[in-house]
């Protein structure tokens, strides 16, 4: 079953540029990730220092597979020096029409 994977970040002001950068790489990166669908990133309309992105995978596995590969640790890594906080992840799938 498909899930979205939802993070939330909140950008330390004046390093916008890197982490955009960042995100770029995280992305392309994850484009090569098996059972990766799609991703957006988000930024808040009345706080351009708060962002989402929202990346949908095949299911749950392929996320914690990216999620815990090298390569997303060492970009996330760079990126967490960054952030005014620690980022929030949430994994979300649809809610199951049969348990109304």
């Amino acid at each position: 079953m498909a899930v979205k994977v939802l993070i939330r970040r909140e950008i330390i002001p004046g390093n916008e540029r890197i982490v955009q950068e960042l995100l770029v790489q995280l992305r392309t990166q994850a484009l090569k990730e098996p059972g990766y669908v799609s991703g957006e990133t988000l930024i808040n309309s009345e706080n351009p220092h708060a962002m989402v992105v929202i990346s949908t995978w095949s299911n749950q596995a392929d996320w914690r597979r990216w999620q815990e590969s090298e390569t997303r640790k060492r970009l996330d890594g760079q990126l967490q020096g960054l952030l005014a906080a620690p980022e929030s992840v949430q994994v979300l799938r649809e809610r199951n029409r049969d348990a109304d």
